[in-house]
């Protein structure tokens, strides 16, 4: 395992802190590589190059500089966080502690207790992965399935059933080698740029004049005429 303490400019103002520090690192150490670290911009500079399983953040005050670089690490780094502080603003620690990817705890963090606390976090950080996965496949579904309904309505003012319009889509889908959702976004955005060509007095029209979606239908070219010379 490799892991990172950073210790902020509050915590190593702390009595105790070189104690503490030295007695994180030697559990750690343990588990695997460690590194301390004393800069944000240091942890960032190196963390593309350094792959890191666990950060402990060590704080006497959670303050907005070091609230910032650790929303940016849990939207862009695969890293399950412990942040230990002795001071906070409870909205603030709300907004941090939201995505269930971070493990906080207050006041003096006992060494006794880190490895319990490093599994329990890289435990929860990939149960919230995995959550956050399932809710983005369900609402990619979902956005799928209102796309599809709204494509279906457009084939359907072409005197298609519901059926029909649907076995068109898919079939569409397969031809161009898409997802059906991808292919009733296209057909949603070729009738919405059909009707803004009309607004502005631009003519649209179906490939060979086709006046349905048929086969091929749904390849549409634009014929502009300018409306004040007709």
């Amino acid at each position: 395992m490799h892991s990172i303490i950073l210790c902020d400019s509050t915590f190593s103002q702390l009595d105790d802190a070189a104690k503490r520090l030295a007695d994180y690192q030697a559990i750690l150490l343990l588990m695997g590589k460690v590194r301390v670290m004393n800069s944000i911009s240091e942890v960032e500079a190196m963390s593309h190059s350094y792959p890191v399983d666990v950060m402990l953040v060590l704080t006497d005050k959670l303050g907005l500089h070091t609230e910032g670089f650790i929303q940016r690490n849990l939207l862009t780094q695969s890293t399950a966080i412990i942040v230990n502080a002795n001071q906070w603003q409870q909205q603030q620690l709300a907004a941090l502690l939201t995505c269930g990817r971070l493990t906080f705890v207050p006041d003096v963090l006992v060494a006794s207790r880190l490895v319990s606390l490093v599994n329990l976090a890289r435990i929860r950080f990939d149960a919230a992965n995995k959550s956050i996965a399932e809710f983005k496949k369900l609402d990619d579904e979902v956005k799928g399935l209102k796309l599809l309904s709204q494509a279906k309505l457009i084939v359907m003012q072409q005197g298609f059933d519901e059926a029909k319009a649907h076995k068109i889509i898919q079939q569409q889908a397969m031809q161009k080698g898409v997802s059906v959702a991808q292919m009733s976004a296209q057909i949603i955005a070729v009738m919405t740029s059909d009707q803004a060509a009309k607004n502005a007095g631009i003519s649209v029209m179906p490939e060979n004049s086709a006046p349905h979606y048929g086969a091929g239908a749904l390849n549409m070219k634009v014929t502009i005429t300018n409306v004040s010379n007709v």
